[in-house]
């Protein structure tokens, strides 16, 4: 008697645009190997009714494409989709804040919803079941060089919006810095763009990294940094209290300048620590956060769902 074999689930992931994050985190997916799902991969403007019936999924990388999507005659029991940050819902906000009637019924109508981050989760469930499946990163490319050379000057990264202060608190760290014998390096997605290649030589050369954020889905810097191998100062957010133990592997500070000044400073003044929490944040991703761990998260998902 011959065994029936087990059908294999079609999921077309939908990023906005080539060469971003979204497009990093689809293809990263592929090429982990499933014999029970099928990936493949359409940008936004791409997708066409006719995959309604090639797919028995289709996951717009964020809540916000999706609901673009179904305006376009997607319809909502083929859409899932990720809660990815806070600022794609701030159009569909009442005065209370919370989701206006109109978005929060398409909300609830989607197939399903996932998140990375436990934040996200307690935040977005009173609306539905939101599912956790944390992100990976990959660590064959995020790594830490094996000829790091020390720097002049003890050099911090920080990525993001400069002009998204109240969010990742740039000024923050600014004012942090001012007077320390640092250097400061940033990567923004417009002034300071560089590809996803010199990002990771952006890492590899830091002695530390700072997010300064007030919310985040991950942030995938910190992931990025971490697999690097650079000790990470924080603010408690994404998945951040999940991933550093702080003085550890990483230290997580409160939210204004003398907190971050302060954590610097043990950074700059404590070398064997910093060399101590760099390998051991390295050690924590390659245990926990690689793609190899994460995308089991994800695998799961797509076929329970």
């Amino acid at each position: 008697m011959t065994q029936k074999r087990k059908s294999v689930r079609k999921i077309l992931l939908v990023p906005d645009v080539p060469g971003w994050a979204f497009d990093h985190h689809a293809r990263d997916m592929m090429a982990m190997t499933s014999n029970r799902v099928q990936l493949d991969l359409k940008y936004q403007n791409q997708v066409k009714m006719e995959d309604i019936n090639r797919y028995d999924i289709i996951y717009p990388m964020a809540v916000i494409m999706a609901h673009s999507l179904y305006h376009k005659g997607i319809p909502l029991n083929k859409l899932a989709a990720g809660i990815t940050s806070e600022r794609q819902f701030r159009f569909f906000l009442n005065k209370n804040h919370q989701f206006t009637d109109k978005f929060s019924t398409f909300f609830k109508g989607l197939r399903a919803v996932n998140t990375a981050s436990d934040e996200f989760v307690e935040r977005y469930s009173h609306y539905r079941p939101i599912h956790k499946t944390r992100v990976g990163v990959n660590t064959h490319l995020f790594k830490p060089t094996t000829h790091r050379k020390e720097n002049d000057h003890f050099t911090i990264g920080w990525v993001g919006s400069s002009k998204e202060n109240e969010l990742k608190g740039y000024k923050i760290v600014e004012k942090a810095l001012t007077g320390l014998p640092v250097n400061l390096e940033i990567r923004t997605k417009t002034d300071h763009f560089v590809s996803r290649k010199e990002m990771i030589k952006f890492y590899q050369r830091l002695d530390c990294f700072i997010c300064a954020s007030r919310s985040e889905h991950i942030p995938l810097p910190v992931l990025e940094a971490a697999s690097c191998g650079v000790p990470i100062i924080s603010t408690k957010v994404g998945i951040v209290p999940e991933l550093i133990h702080s003085y550890k592997n990483g230290i997580i500070v409160d939210r204004n300048p003398s907190a971050f000044r302060k954590a610097v400073q043990f950074l700059m003044h404590n070398h064997e620590e910093r060399k101590r929490m760099a390998h051991r944040i390295r050690e924590t991703i390659e245990n926990n956060w690689s793609w190899e761990v994460c995308w089991k998260e994800w695998e799961e998902f797509f076929l329970t769902i």
